[in-house]
């Protein structure tokens, strides 16, 4: 009779254990949503986020309205940025530690440097790149040297410039449709995405691969049509796959660990998200496009 308790005691005690202790989709939770308000109506199609970890704000470039928008590290809306009409189509953007934001704006084929300093906006200079007439920008990233790296979605290749927004050198190129999105972790290796062969490949410093992983496929932890990644400080791989509505997480090694949200408009799902960053404090930023906002994940 007491074996037949304890081995009961026991099953309850596993049943009461949190499921985030064995590392599973729980251990991910929604913090909260912007959407637009009062002051900037509704947010339009969302191009690009990123959080400056100096400022500690959030920027979001609104590709309709043809503005950046800015948060504090609660989330709450600041300010809009419209240098006139300079801004056509706002995509992906970073922000330098000297507060210049570089952004990629597909209409015009380039990236726009702006100064708020200086009130200048510029176009980034590709006289030096090589094949630079058929340049055409996709997402790009930023490291802790302020060296930004650009996708050329035509020439399927990464373009590296200095924290002085010179060019310095093609880091890498795939045999592959396109690049889809590039980040960089602290070490400096480079992660690329390729929608179309549903792969996610590591590169060192220099361009040389080390890990490639990933297919196209219905099962838990293949893409139906990945868009976007991002790295966590622990060297997780965070993986948006649009027709899927879910987030897709893998080790360092490229190996499978869980899946998290799914399809609706609720609070902490998605609805064919499509861009995602993870700040260093592990923050997850995530385009909910179907949705019109942008859903922050801890």
């Amino acid at each position: 009779m007491l074996k037949k308790f304890l081995f009961i005691f026991h099953v309850l005690l596993l049943l009461l254990i949190p499921l985030n202790v064995f590392g599973k989709a729980d251990t991910v939770n929604i913090i909260t949503t912007l959407t637009g308000n009062e002051d900037i109506g509704p947010l339009g199609l969302i191009g690009g986020i990123f959080f400056d970890e100096n400022k500690k704000r959030l920027y979001v470039s609104d590709s309709s309205n043809r503005r950046i928008l800015a948060y504090d590290s609660e989330f709450k809306y600041l300010s809009a940025l419209q240098p006139g009409g300079d801004l056509d189509y706002p995509a992906g953007l970073v922000r330098g530690s000297n507060g210049r934001f570089i952004v990629v704006e597909p209409s015009k084929k380039g990236v726009l440097t702006i100064d708020i300093k200086r009130k200048s906006v510029k176009l980034l200079d590709f006289s030096n790149v090589p094949e630079g007439d058929t340049f055409y920008p996709g997402n790009m990233t930023i490291d802790s040297a302020d060296n930004i790296y650009i996708i050329d979605r035509a020439n399927s290749r990464v373009l590296l410039f200095n924290s002085n927004l010179r060019f310095k050198r093609e880091v890498l190129r795939e045999n592959t449709t396109s690049i889809s999105d590039i980040k960089v972790d602290k070490q400096g290796n480079i992660y690329t995405l390729s929608t179309i062969e549903g792969l996610v490949r590591k590169y060192d410093g220099s361009g040389k691969k080390i890990l490639e992983f990933g297919k196209r496929g219905k099962g838990k932890d293949e893409f139906g049509f990945p868009v976007s990644l991002a790295v966590d400080q622990k060297g997780l791989i965070y993986v948006v796959d649009q027709h899927k509505s879910k987030i897709l997480v893998f080790d360092k090694r490229g190996k499978f660990l869980f899946a998290f949200s799914r399809l609706g408009w609720r609070e902490g799902r998605l609805a064919f998200p499509s861009f995602i960053f993870i700040n260093n404090s592990g923050t997850i930023f995530v385009v909910d496009r179907g949705n019109s906002r942008i859903s922050i994940f801890k």
